[in-house]
């Protein structure tokens, strides 16, 4: 299992973010996780001007074997699917996708080809979950809304924010 990591972001009084993390061992629980992140922001916390806005705590997953681990040669991550939904409560969640293949713009336009099948099966999934084990995870927006259904998807470029 790859090493866990606590990211915390602290917030300054001008609205300003900065973050710092923390590898932590492996072989606990997600609740002596969530115990030991809660715990150590309280000593971070004596030692800022600022406030510990949020921490997060994440999991490397090996996914060997899953993917193509290659990049093809016409790959750009500026280059990105935009894919806007809305929850059930009509409130939007937003899925920005970077590198996306040419091959699933449909042609003359910016709008993602809904009837492409691996385009077609991402959406259901964002739509309906994903069924594990123990029952199905649903996509949500912030406050634990399920994602409903598709608003749009199209390409996008994002500014490089290299000097060239």
């Amino acid at each position: 299992m790859p090493q866990p990591q606590i990211i915390y972001t602290v917030i300054d009084d001008s609205g300003e973010r900065g973050t710092t993390s923390m590898n932590l061992q492996v072989g606990f629980s997600l609740s002596q996780f969530g115990e030991f992140a809660a715990s150590m922001a309280t000593f971070m916390d004596a030692l800022l001007s600022g406030k510990i806005e949020s921490a997060e705590i994440c999991f490397g997953l090996s996914i060997v074997g899953l993917t193509s681990n290659t990049a093809l040669s016409s790959s750009d991550v500026e280059e990105y699917g935009a894919f806007k939904f809305d929850t059930v409560e009509s409130l939007s969640v937003d899925v920005n996708i970077p590198g996306i293949d040419e091959l699933i713009v449909a042609s003359g336009s910016d709008d993602i080809d809904l009837a492409n099948a691996d385009v077609a099966a991402f959406v259901s999934a964002m739509e309906n979950g994903l069924s594990t084990t123990d029952g199905t995870i649903q996509p949500t927006d912030v406050g634990e809304k399920d994602v409903d259904v598709l608003i749009y998807a199209r390409e996008r470029m994002r500014a490089s924010g290299k000097r060239r």
